[in-house]
């Protein structure tokens, strides 16, 4: 049975969107602003999180652990009313001394090829559905 994530989100009067998981944790999610993501950053976001959690375990695996790991996501958006990210790039700044570069390579190539969801998804495409429900109180 495949898993599920799910994030239940609120458009706020000032336009900004909380996000909240079923865990509790919460971002906000706004086209400008102080302490906010846009919805390109928070992608971003995604993309280097998952890989960069499964970089660092292989690493680990391989006994030449890189954390704590900085990376850098780049998305760049289309133009001319292309109103999606066109590429994205993510960088390893990996420091570790005892690492070797086939050991880097390895991990980075099963990260982008195999294990990285987000990378995947992205790399591959996903159906998305746009649904209105109404909540079961709603009057019509």
């Amino acid at each position: 049975m495949p898993s599920t994530s799910r994030v239940r989100l609120t458009v706020q009067e000032d336009g900004t969107v909380l996000a909240q998981n079923e865990s509790g944790a919460s971002v906000v999610i706004a086209s400008d602003g102080p302490n906010t993501f846009t919805p390109v950053e928070l992608l971003a976001a995604a993309l280097g999180g998952c890989a960069g959690m499964d970089f660092a375990s292989l690493m680990g695996k391989q006994r030449s652990p890189v954390t704590p790991l900085a990376m850098e996501v780049v998305a760049e958006e289309g133009t001319d009313g292309d109103e999606r990210v066109t590429a994205a790039r993510v960088a390893y700044l990996v420091a570790s001394q005892g690492a070797t570069e086939a050991q880097i390579e390895r991990a980075r190539r099963l990260t982008a090829d195999e294990l990285c969801t987000v990378s995947r998804t992205l790399t591959h495409g996903c159906p998305v559905d746009h649904v209105v429900e109404r909540p079961p109180n709603a009057t019509a």
